[in-house]
């Protein structure tokens, strides 16, 4: 049965949001998230509702490496995509890339996991408390076929896994 990359991002931001030393970052998310719907290779995300804040996903949960809780600070994704080099050119591309560029003026960098992949069946729903455990893991065994990061990645057979430059690199072409 073909997988699917379940993907997530968790970080917590210098400031609340509405705060304006992160209001640049706030401003960036319409066009990022615009152009993740338009990538190659995307599947979709956890959606929040602006009448009750909830996510399409469940509620959001925080790994306990980042102390298990969420902030008016938090911020996170989590999305399916296609492939690994889908999501490696979107995040060090485009939008993405841009505003990653600029990260270290707006998030905390304590060391911690920032994202985190693992493999899923075709059909399977994810939710934000595998996404936790996923980072969880990571933290404490590094970077394994269960939950990996970009650096170290595994593939759907579970063996590490090659990025293909030349994917990625058709694939960043096509974002603009």
């Amino acid at each position: 049965m073909p997988k699917r990359l379940a993907f997530m991002t968790f970080g917590h931001l210098l400031a609340e949001f509405g705060h304006p030393k992160v209001q640049e970052f706030v401003d960036r998310v319409p066009g990022v998230y615009a152009a993740a719907d338009s990538m190659e290779g995307f599947v979709g995300r956890s959606v929040r509702s602006m009448e009750d804040f909830s996510h399409s996903w469940g509620p959001i949960v925080a790994p306990k490496c980042w102390g298990g809780e969420t902030t008016g600070r938090t911020a996170a994704t989590l999305s399916l995509w296609d492939d690994i080099e889908s999501v490696a050119a979107f995040a060090y591309h485009g939008p993405h890339g841009d505003a990653m560029k600029k990260r270290h003026e707006w998030f905390e960098h304590p060391g911690l996991p920032e994202h985190v992949g693992w493999w899923v069946e075709d059909t399977a729903e994810i939710n934000w408390q595998q996404a936790a455990d996923r980072m969880d893991h990571l933290h404490d065994h590094g970077s394994t076929a269960h939950a990996f990061n970009l650096r170290k990645p595994f593939g759907p057979d579970d063996q590490p896994y090659q990025l293909d430059t030349t994917v990625i690199r058709a694939k960043t072409a096509r974002l603009g």
